[in-house]
């Protein structure tokens, strides 16, 4: 018989409270919930420009800088405005706002009903060598199986 060692209840579990870090950056759904997509963004692109720490001013002035074109704060202000349907962002004005917030889930924003996801490009190389692998796992399976088949013939 086994003897149990007892339990050490002076030693905290470290791990107990640990949480991974989410691999895929997503906004919580109640800070931007909506039913329909446009007022989605809008919600989205009104929390990244609150969570980034910079002005609209700035904002507004380094995506501009980005795109070589000008971006006020007042057509930031349209685009994150619930009352102003017809104001929505543009993609290429969208992207230059995940750059210069560095907030990839403006993007994740966008893909919410689809099956895609934004990461960050230091997860391609794992991401495809998980594909490798899955494409490994079904040659081996097919192998096996040819392999099965060959020696019940003989």
């Amino acid at each position: 018989m086994t003897r149990r060692r007892p339990t050490d209840t002076l030693t905290p579990d470290l791990f107990r409270d640990y949480q991974p870090a989410p691999v895929v950056e997503r906004f919580s759904p109640e800070r931007v919930r909506a039913a329909r997509a446009s007022a989605r963004i809008k919600q989205a692109l009104k929390e990244a420009l609150r969570d980034c720490g910079r002005s609209r001013d700035t904002v507004a002035a380094a995506m501009s800088e980005y795109l070589g074109e000008r971006v006020s704060p007042q057509i930031l202000d349209q685009y994150t405005s619930a009352a102003n349907e017809t104001a929505n962002i543009p993609a290429h004005r969208l992207i230059a706002l995940v750059v210069v917030t560095g907030d990839i889930r403006l993007i994740n924003a966008l893909l919410v009903d689809t099956d895609a996801v934004a990461v960050a490009r230091k997860y391609e190389a794992l991401i495809r060598r998980e594909m490798a692998k899955e494409a490994r796992d079904r040659l081996d399976r097919e192998i096996n199986a040819a392999d099965a088949e060959w020696r019940a013939g003989r």
